[in-house]
C-alpha cells in the first residue's frame, strides 16, 4: 500500500527535494537559455527582478537538496551558473546583460543571508568569547586544524 507523510524520512524527504531540483534547473535552463524574448512573458517587474526570483528559487532548492555541501560554495557555484548562463545566451541570439547577473547574484545573496544569520547565531552560543581566528583555526574543513600537543616524554 502506500505510504502516509507519518513515514516519511528526512532522506526520503531529501531525495524529493532533489527531484523537485533537477526539473527546476531543467526549466531554469530553458527559460534562460532559450530563444525567448522577457517582454513576450508580460510579467509586471523588470528583467533583472525576474532574474532574482529565480536564482533564488534555485538557491533554495539546492540548499535543500544538498544538506552536506557548504552554503558558501552553492552559493558561488550558482553565481557562476548565472555568469555562465549570460554567456551562453550571447550565442543564441539573446542580449547577456550584467544586470541580469547583478540579479541573479541578488537572489541568491537573499536565499543565503538567512543561512549566514543562523550561522551567525550559533557561534555566539556555542563561542561568545572565540576570536573568528581561532574558530577558522579550530574549522576541521580548512584542513588547519591545530595540531595535536605532544606529551612530554616521562623518565
Amino acid at each position: 500500500m502506500g505510504r502516509s507523510l507519518a513515514d516519511l524520512t528526512p532522506s526520503g524527504a531529501i531525495r524529493g527535494v532533489r527531484a523537485l531540483a533537477v526539473a527546476a534547473a531543467v526549466v531554469a535552463t530553458i527559460a534562460l537559455t532559450g530563444p525567448f524574448k522577457y517582454s513576450d512573458l508580460h510579467l509586471p517587474f523588470p528583467d533583472t527582478v525576474a532574474h532574482g526570483m529565480l536564482f533564488y528559487g534555485l538557491c533554495l532548492m539546492m540548499l535543500g537538496a544538498l544538506p552536506r555541501s557548504r552554503t558558501f560554495d552553492l552559493a558561488l557555484a550558482l553565481v557562476a551558473i548565472g555568469a555562465a548562463s549570460e554567456v551562453v545566451q550571447s550565442f543564441v541570439g539573446r542580449e547577456m546583460s550584467l544586470h541580469d547577473l547583478v540579479g541573479d547574484s541578488c537572489g541568491v545573496a537573499a536565499a543565503v543571508a538567512p543561512t549566514i544569520v543562523q550561522q551567525f547565531r550559533g557561534l555566539v552560543r556555542s563561542h561568545p568569547d572565540v576570536s573568528f581566528a581561532e574558530l577558522r583555526r579550530r574549522d576541521r574543513r580548512q584542513g588547519r586544524a591545530a595540531p595535536a600537543v605532544a606529551e612530554p616524554e616521562r623518565p
